[in-house]
């Protein structure tokens, strides 16, 4: 299998797993019409069982994305891929042990009624699944980039600016700093047994698909820490990873936003600063992200970043200078061809003639 076999089926199983997403998100929208839909993703409460929840409204709009930028070999692609991958597994489980340990006798949602949990959780089983073989599709096309970099030792991704790179950082640094937060004061407030209960959201919630808060806070702590060890180390797959992670924050943010603006949702100044961060920050970063791309366009940006391969040992490839070191380098390299240039030696040729002499 060549890698653009390989980036053909990852760009067509992330749209497949938007597939998914999107299928229940049209369900909602058919079966509640459109105000209801909107109020079940800015509210979280409406009568019966639903299907999607405002979170699903931003792993659409990931899945889409990646699934795209791997199709048309946009530079970034691997980090999206890669986020569009460990979100859908992380997010779709909980579907999964629903609709496992559901049963007559105890009903994981109660006697609400609507979509049908064997349906969603058979997709969300599905997804999980392709959401695997699609790991395993990145870790292969890693291992053919890493074969390339050995055959090509001059071969590097270019590495994120020192500017986005810190400004991605921080971001999820200071994020992290709510989700662990969060669960902390959870704990205290109702114990580590009933937070392991909520974690695992039997009957809390009213959708499907939808996570308890704390579980979400414990997969978005994960991710955010993996993104701020690629910032930190500016990995090529750093600038994908964070748009990746910012595509799926920004919707399920705005609709909390909005539903504290309109007094349809309680509101706390946590809560408040919390999705203010994700929505502003987060639109931030892929401003400033998008803006590096497209200064930094080259002809040979179409190939796929997939896990920003490591070097063998041995070989160190020629890494793109940042922009802001350009001038330190150059500057450095005259002052050493100066320093290092000894003085032309006298010879013969260069004595004067004696007078009188033939020349």
């Amino acid at each position: 299998m060549s890698i653009n076999q390989v980036r053909i089926a990852v760009a067509l199983l992330s749209l497949a797993l938007f597939a998914q997403t999107a299928f229940w998100l049209l369900y909602d929208i058919v079966v509640r019409g459109l105000p209801g839909a909107w109020s079940l993703w800015t509210t979280g409460w409406v009568p019966g069982l639903s299907a999607t929840s405002s979170l699903d409204l931003g792993l659409a709009a990931l899945q889409l994305c990646a699934g795209l930028a791997a199709l048309f070999r946009t530079r970034g692609a691997g980090g999206l891929l890669v986020t569009s991958c460990t979100v859908t597994l992380g997010f779709r489980l909980p579907a999964v042990w629903y609709l496992l340990l559901d049963s007559p006798s105890d009903p994981w949602f109660g006697n609400l009624k609507g979509a049908s949990l064997n349906a969603v959780g058979g997709t969300a089983v599905l997804a999980a699944v392709l959401s695997l073989v699609l790991g395993g599709l990145l870790l292969l096309a890693r291992h053919m980039e890493y074969e390339a970099a050995a055959a090509d030792t001059m071969t590097g991704g270019i590495r994120p600016v020192k500017v986005t790179a810190t400004a991605s950082g921080v971001l999820l640094a200071v994020l992290n700093v709510f989700y662990i937060g969060r669960n902390a004061v959870t704990a205290v407030q109702v114990g580590p047994a009933v937070l392991t209960d909520l974690i695992v959201g039997k009957g809390s919630g009213r959708s499907i698909l939808a996570v308890p808060s704390p579980y979400q806070w414990v997969c978005l702590t994960v991710l955010c820490g993996a993104g701020m060890l690629l910032a930190a180390r500016r990995r090529p797959t750093a600038p994908g990873f964070s748009v990746g992670l910012s595509l799926f924050m920004m919707p399920s943010a705005f609709t909390e936003l909005w539903g504290y603006a309109v007094g349809t949702m309680p509101v706390t100044a946590v809560d408040a600063s919390q999705s203010l961060l994700e929505f502003v920050g987060s639109a931030a970063v892929v401003a400033l992200i998008v803006g590096d791309v497209r200064r930094d366009r080259r002809p040979d940006d179409a190939d796929l970043d997939v896990l920003a391969p490591a070097v063998p040992t041995g070989i160190a490839p020629a890494a793109a200078p940042d922009r802001d070191d350009a001038a330190d380098q150059a500057g450095e390299a005259t002052e050493a061809a100066e320093v290092t240039v000894p003085a032309r030696r006298e010879t013969d040729a260069d004595r004067p003639a004696p007078e009188g002499a033939d020349v």
